[in-house]
């Protein structure tokens, strides 16, 4: 049997098994291996949106931003039954940042899939500290922290036993339109003075989610 023909059946066994909703099937490769996967498996839960079209992963693909960029093309090319593919790492100090921007932009998905990078600079924690406060502070280097250690000392102001990896979806979650609002707002004024930090597109995928929910 071609390799072709066991892929087919292995993706209508997957289907019998986990029938798909009528909405959009989703690949969301994260750069983290805990907080950021377990921010979105959480909210997809929260939306009730079914885990055969949202698939999330996040500790398989390493932590540069090229390699969940390549992870998730890989991903991709295994079932091509991706309608979205959506790419989520950090600028920080990443050496591969702008190589994984480049490679999102230029590659085209079989059977015109959209492919996105939903980047944050320095961080995913600027995303969480949006729901507690509006700034546009941008964070660099220091002698002793990274530009997203930087960060972690203002959203530790908000959550004080913040670590990567804890559960912040449900401390967040009621604020997230507020969230919402002031990363479009950021997003704005980044285009006008033309410098990223600090930013964050985090709030594309949530908006893109919610609207299945309520399409659905």
């Amino acid at each position: 049997m071609s390799q072709v023909r066991i892929r087919e059946n292995a993706s209508l066994r997957r289907q019998r098994k986990n029938p798909r909703e009528p909405y959009d099937v989703v690949l969301i490769v994260c750069e983290g291996s805990k907080t950021e996967p377990a921010y979105f498996t959480a909210l997809k839960n929260e939306l009730r949106l079914s885990s055969a079209n949202i698939s999330i992963y996040g500790k398989e693909c390493g932590s540069a931003p090229l390699s969940v960029v390549d992870y998730a093309i890989a991903e991709f090319n295994k079932s091509r039954d991706y309608n979205r593919v959506y790419c989520v790492f950090d600028k920080d100090r990443h050496e591969t940042y702008e190589a994984a921007l480049e490679k999102v932009s230029r590659t085209k998905l079989r059977g015109g899939a959209k492919f996105f990078a939903i980047t944050s600079v320095p961080c995913f924690e600027y995303w969480l500290l949006l729901h507690f406060a509006e700034t546009a502070r941008p964070y660099g280097a220091s002698a002793s922290f990274s530009p997203c250690e930087e960060l972690l000392r203002d959203l530790k102001v908000h959550i004080g036993d913040y670590e990567k990896g804890n559960d912040v979806f449900g401390i967040t979650y009621p604020l997230i339109d507020q969230a919402i609002r002031r990363a479009e707002l950021r997003e704005r004024n980044c285009a006008t003075d033309r410098n990223d930090n600090p930013s964050t597109k985090v709030h594309h995928l949530i908006t893109y989610l919610r609207k299945i929910k309520e399409n659905s």
